[in-house]
């Protein structure tokens, strides 16, 4: 069951237009983050401590929360270009998608802790980890809303793409109301939200999605 599930994910995958698959679209990421990093580079002062946005805010000092910022910006980029591109492409069926959600669980392993970042102001300050894995929950909603789109109009991408993107930090502010921003708690009150979220989504439009078909 499991070779077959991963042979279905692989013609998934290929069955993509060449411009929205991993190797294309993971380094395409990565380089928008360090073009962004190195090129518009937040000074130090307000802005990289209290004065950003919080939604925006991770990292514990000047380098890291850099890093952090420009990481969730080039992230949330690359997701809603992703998005556009597939629904414009017409994609039929989300399981190509496993590779790039695999690398986001890599992220998530390997960046599961900012180290001196959970003491540097005698509180956690996130991390990359906690940001990949909220991004990764976010793009499996807008794999949710990509198959339940019935109507493939312009319009109806533009209203996908604002209550998608209004989903996340509208989870984001109401978890502040029962924990601190940069907790695990926090990242993972975000996940089950977007993960219910996905899950509503895919019920409620499961006829429509049904008429799609799977590669």
């Amino acid at each position: 069951m499991v070779v077959r599930f991963l042979r279905s994910a692989l013609r998934s995958h290929y069955a993509l237009p060449k411009y929205l698959r991993a190797w294309v679209i993971v380094p395409a990421t990565i380089l928008l983050i360090v073009i962004s990093g190195l090129g518009l580079t937040l000074p130090p002062g307000p802005l990289c401590d209290e004065g950003m946005i919080l939604f925006m805010e991770g990292g514990c000092e000047w380098g890291d929360s850099n890093v952090f910022f420009f990481s969730k910006v080039g992230l949330l980029v690359a997701l809603n270009v992703t998005f556009i591109l597939a629904w414009r492409a017409r994609v039929r069926s989300v399981l190509g998608f496993l590779p790039h959600f695999l690398v986001l669980a890599l992220t998530v392993l390997t960046h599961l802790s900012g180290g001196s970042c959970d003491t540097y102001y005698s509180h956690p300050n996130g991390s990359i980890g906690q940001m990949a894995l909220e991004g990764l929950a976010f793009g499996i909603l807008g794999c949710a809303i990509l198959l339940a789109g019935r109507n493939r109009t312009t319009a109806t991408l533009v209203a996908c793409l604002i209550a998608w993107n209004a989903a996340y930090p509208g989870l984001f502010y109401l978890g502040l109301v029962f924990t601190n921003h940069w907790t695990w708690l926090h990242t993972f009150m975000i996940v089950g939200g977007l993960a219910l979220a996905s899950a509503v989504v895919a019920f409620a439009f499961r006829d429509g999605a049904a008429q799609v078909p799977v590669v």
